[in-house]
């Protein structure tokens, strides 16, 4: 029972491969690759067999398999370590904290422009005040003189009241 024997067995690669000449020990490979010139059978086919086939590891051509990119998860494959594990949280810390920062500073930048737009109605509101205010005292020169005096009236009640309490 020598080394030799373990290919005669035929069962090196598959006990369920289907026998070929192609990687027959009685074959070989013609020049244009798609026949074997066998010894016992003469010119076939590379798929062909006959009770003969008697098989050869050596002359076997494995099929390559091909890695498409994708098809696998990458994630699954790579076994990550504590220390990338570590590294991508702290990337991922520091985006989400980027994006709080700009979060909150879009936030500040619409109070400010909403705190603006106020200031401005009401300036506008004053404005108009000031205008009919005018506009009512071209018209009735009593009504303003009259307008003047309950303000005038007003304030000293409020200085009075202040420099009783």
């Amino acid at each position: 029972m020598g080394l030799l024997s373990f290919f005669k067995s035929g069962n090196y690669f598959d006990k369920g491969m289907t026998p070929k000449c192609d990687y027959c020990q009685n074959g070989k490979r013609a020049r244009d690759g798609n026949k074997v010139l066998c010894e016992k059978r003469g010119l076939v086919d590379c798929s062909y067999s006959c009770s003969k086939f008697i098989y050869s590891p050596l002359k076997r051509i494995p099929v390559k398999q091909l890695n498409f990119v994708g098809s696998l998860a990458d994630e699954d494959i790579y076994i990550e370590s504590a220390g990338d594990r570590a590294e991508r949280e702290k990337q991922q810390a520091e985006a989400e904290k980027e994006i709080q920062k700009k979060a909150e500073a879009r936030e500040a930048a619409l109070k400010k422009q909403e705190e603006e737009d106020e200031a401005e109605e009401a300036a506008e509101a004053a404005k108009a005040a000031e205008t009919e205010k005018a506009a009512e005292t071209a018209e009735d020169p009593d009504a303003a003189e009259s307008q003047e005096k309950s303000a005038e009236n007003a304030e000293g009640e409020n200085s009075a009241a202040s420099q009783e309490g």
